[in-house]
């Protein structure tokens, strides 16, 4: 089985994610503070790259979450709460490599209409699974491992399948 960890933090994670790149595009109505909006996108995506590249075990943007649960605020995860890592950590690639992208767009190319649409898709999808508990890229994940076991012969070894679960949002 695949290493398995707490939902709850990821979806407090996006939650804040969210709210920050909502602070950002605020920053970035304005042309005085356009590089502080900008540096702080480089920041989301450096803390979803960083929590990405340590599969998971440091998520700057989780770690309210997780010192509320280790100080007793929060219990221990129920087997609904357990959500298998390497979706999650893919979503944690495409969501921090679309937002350096978007960086890039901005501050090298000036091309703003791209930065703006690509920090707006993290942004929307980091909400939606703050709200809903569904990770796109998770589900993206299992479709692509149930292509590639599906397509291997019948005797060679099988990369593990993903049991991803949908929750309703109500933070159960």
């Amino acid at each position: 089985m695949s290493q398995m960890t707490d939902s709850r933090g990821f979806r407090t994670g996006a939650a804040i994610s969210a709210l920050l790149l909502g602070v950002a595009a605020l920053l970035h109505v304005d042309e005085e503070t356009r590089t502080v909006s900008a540096v702080l996108v480089a920041a989301i995506a450096a803390a979803m790259l960083l929590s990405a590249a340590t599969a998971l075990r440091v998520s700057l943007l989780a770690y309210p979450f997780r010192l509320l649960r280790e100080r007793g605020v929060i219990g221990a995860p129920a087997s609904t709460h357990l959500q298998p890592v390497p979706g999650l950590r893919l979503a944690q690639v495409m969501g921090g490599t679309m937002l350096l992208l978007g960086v890039v767009a901005h501050v090298r190319f000036n091309a703003d209409l791209v930065a703006v649409a690509l920090v707006a898709t993290v942004a929307t999808l980091q909400s939606f699974l703050a709200i809903t508990g569904i990770c796109v890229a998770c589900k993206l994940y299992g479709v692509v491992v149930w292509f590639q076991n599906r397509n291997l012969p019948k005797d060679s070894p099988k990369i593990a399948s993903q049991k991803i679960r949908i929750t309703k949002g109500s933070g159960r």
